[in-house]
């Protein structure tokens, strides 16, 4: 209707409640899947400042055709998409020029300039930019491929031959080994997801990765020497494991969607009788069997596992004062998150636009009424030949003893989400059968309701996507994988395989290259430690993350297994400053935790000649050391050195810039020191930004 320069409120606008400008934009090899509409795509500027500004798109669709009086076509754009973005409401009224883009499955567009309030001024246009008029010929309308028929071209080998291959394990594992690129390359994705999900965690017993613990006192037994204390006392055997397991065992995709499932749905092994072992093994390895299986189940595990019964106070619950912790973050962090969304991830608003609560102070209270009357009962162990009574920390929660008048349990009529009404019990006072089963219906109920919320599928679909490959996802892509969510394909809702197949085969996590600047994620600490060490064939004994015998992740923000609050080891919600963006990941990121990752892939290797981490018996038995032989092969030539490991690290999204000054640093080093000119070269792109932003 206007032609620019833009105001930022426009007369013309067809909406009577909101005057804010809308632009057309006008692109070409739009690839949108079949039905993708507008919210997968974003949009922004950047003014002269170099402030950047998101734009709302609105709507997306091809351009009509002009058709003649008798129907025919008389030309055909179609091969063109018009979309509609809204201004930003930060935007000063005379900005002057901005360089606009869209962003769609992590790509980005070319960027063009426009005027806001005047023509004139802005950024400099970016490098090799042309001018961009439409089309004398229009481009021929395109067939969008449907989710399954791109799915499945994903998930073949052909689809991973390049550097997406590495993408994909940097995603799925905690790391590239040579091996596990060969095996992916060979039989692709589907195939590769299909044999995780069939691989079982190593501890058959126990259905997990981590062994099952023996049961100690809460007090110190004696004798308890420095062994015992460590084994059983502490956090050590199960951090070990962990790093172990990282490094070794072949099922690395449940240990990384339990590791994510744990650092949203919390346990902190320091209020479990300081971090003893087997009162927060049981925690580990109900995370670790249920990765795979029903998120429902996942919750109803969980509500009764002892540990995290203690730590949010479920366990010992009573009507007489109920109290409200688990109540609330079950539902805050665990599962349904404070605002109703759409099932895209956004949020729902009111008639005044403004968000709309999940839940309120009712229904906390009533659900933590029916969190009562659940204790950790004590059972009987040997202990340096003696009989000890000591709480059972294993089996799930147990029903109160006390069934009487006076007893924990609230039998009272409850009201949960959405009006759901789970009536009164009758007929349970002094009688424990009537008792119990009232009390596991209810809970039952309860679980019910929050897993068949509205919320629950993007709420969950959001957290994985955060943890395994982007921060700021479209709603297009959390919508695709909440309808995952939704039904599996046979109807079956909540199947967390179905779940992460299609976060790992969804147009947004797949491709060779990523553009976006707003899409990746910061590698936490752990997955910067397990990167470096698969990819560099460590051998260790699995001591790096336990404060025993001194912890290599605590220093960058991570205490594994030792989150500092309930909200986990970094806010799900951090904003990145001066921007937009969410970046969870940044919230622990500082000038001391930036100054200890350099200093971890300093210690691994270019400090002690470089042998890496040293052993120190009897904690740190053999220490860790790398391999990078295959690299000083290459050190020859600085630039095939440094392109491996842009090719390995960083799967070709070194710029070239960073290319050239490490090519630059590495020839400097006399060149019979192929040793020194590897780890310096590895050491450059280890701590660079580029590397630690994963994309």
């Amino acid at each position: 209707m206007r032609a620019e320069p833009f105001s930022l409120s426009s007369e013309a606008n067809f909406s009577p409640n909101d005057p804010r400008t809308r632009i057309e934009l006008f692109c070409m090899n739009l690839d949108l899947l079949a039905g993708e509409g507008a919210n997968a795509l974003a949009a922004d500027a950047e003014d002269a400042a170099h402030n950047h500004y998101s734009l709302n798109v609105e709507y997306v669709g091809q351009v009509p055709p002009l058709v003649d009086s008798n129907g025919n076509i008389t030309n055909d754009f179609r091969g063109i998409s018009m979309v509609i973005v809204r201004l930003n409401d930060l935007m000063p009224a005379d900005l002057g020029d901005v360089l606009i883009r869209l962003n769609l499955h992590g790509m980005s567009s070319n960027r063009v300039r426009l005027g806001i309030g005047h023509v004139g001024g802005g950024p400099p246009d970016d490098p090799g930019a042309v001018g961009t008029p439409a089309p004398q010929t229009p481009p021929a309308p395109v067939t969008p491929l449907t989710l399954a028929q791109f799915q499945a071209q994903a998930g073949n080998a052909s689809a991973v031959a390049g550097p997406d291959g590495i993408r994909f394990l940097e995603q799925a594992t905690w790391g590239v080994t040579d091996a596990d690129l060969a095996h992916v390359r060979s039989v692709g994705i589907q195939s590769y997801l299909n044999e995780q999900y069939n691989t079982p965690p190593q501890f058959a017993a126990v259905q997990s990765n981590y062994p099952a613990t023996p049961l100690y006192p809460v007090n110190q037994p004696t004798p308890c020497d420095a062994t015992c204390v460590r084994d059983n006392y502490t956090l050590y055997p199960l951090q070990r494991q962990f790093m172990t397991n990282t490094l070794t065992q072949p099922d690395q995709l449940r240990q990384r969607v339990a590791f994510a499932l744990h650092e949203f749905i919390v346990v902190a092994g320091r209020d479990l009788n300081n971090n003893e072992a087997s009162w927060y093994a049981p925690y580990l390895q109900t995370i670790d069997r249920d990765a795979f299986g029903n998120f429902r189940q996942l919750l109803f595990d969980i509500t009764l596992n002892p540990g995290m019964g203690r730590y949010l106070d479920m366990a010992g619950n009573s009507r007489v004062s109920p109290n409200e912790n688990y109540a609330r973050e079950l539902m805050q962090l665990f599962s349904i998150g404070t605002d109703l969304l759409n099932q895209d991830g956004t949020p729902v608003l009111d008639a005044n636009g403004n968000r709309v609560p999940t839940y309120g102070q009712t229904e906390i209270t009533n659900f933590a009424r029916v969190f009562t009357g659940w204790v950790i009962p004590n059972t009987n162990v040997v202990i340096n030949g003696v009989t000890t009574s000591v709480p059972n920390y294993i089996s799930p929660m147990a029903f109160s003893n006390n069934n009487g008048a006076n007893g924990p349990f609230d039998i009272g009529a409850k009201t949960l989400l959405n009006g759901l009404q789970l009536p009164a019990c009758s007929n349970c006072t002094n009688n424990a059968a009537n008792m119990a089963t009232y009390k596991n219906a209810e809970l039952n109920a309860a679980i019910d309701n929050i897993f068949n919320h509205q919320n629950s599928g993007p709420y969950v679909c959001s957290q994985l996507i955060h943890h395994l490959v982007t921060s700021n996802p479209s709603p297009g892509y959390v919508g695709r994988c909440a309808a995952a969510f939704a039904n599996n394909g046979s109807g079956v809702r909540g199947d967390l395989k179905a779940v992460i197949t299609a976060i790992l085969l969804d147009p947004e996590a797949r491709g060779d290259v990523k553009t976006d600047p707003n899409y990746g994620r910061l590698r936490e600490p752990v997955q910067f430690m397990g990167n470096l060490l698969r990819l560099f064939n460590a051998t260790s004994d699995g001591v790096l993350v336990t404060n025993t015998a001194g912890s290599f992740s605590t220093p960058l923000g991570q205490d594994v297994f030792n989150p500092p609050t309930v909200f986990s080891y970094f806010p799900a919600d951090y904003g990145l400053p001066g921007t937009s963006l969410i970046a969870p990941e940044f919230g622990i990121l500082d000038t001391s935790t930036t100054y200890q990752r350099a200093n971890f892939v300093n210690t691994l290797f270019l400090a002690n000649n470089a042998n890496g981490i040293a052993a120190n018996p009897p904690n740190r038995p053999t220490g860790t050391q790398t391999n990078y032989s295959a690299y000083q092969a290459q050190a020859g030539n600085p630039a095939d050195l440094v392109d491996m490991l842009n090719t390995n690290m960083m799967h070709g999204t070194m710029s070239s810039a960073m290319r050239t000054s490490i090519i630059n640093a590495v020839t400097a080093i006399t060149s019979s020191d192929a040793a020194n000119r590897t780890r310096t070269a590895i050491y450059l792109v280890a701590t660079s930004s580029q590397y630690q932003v994963e994309r």
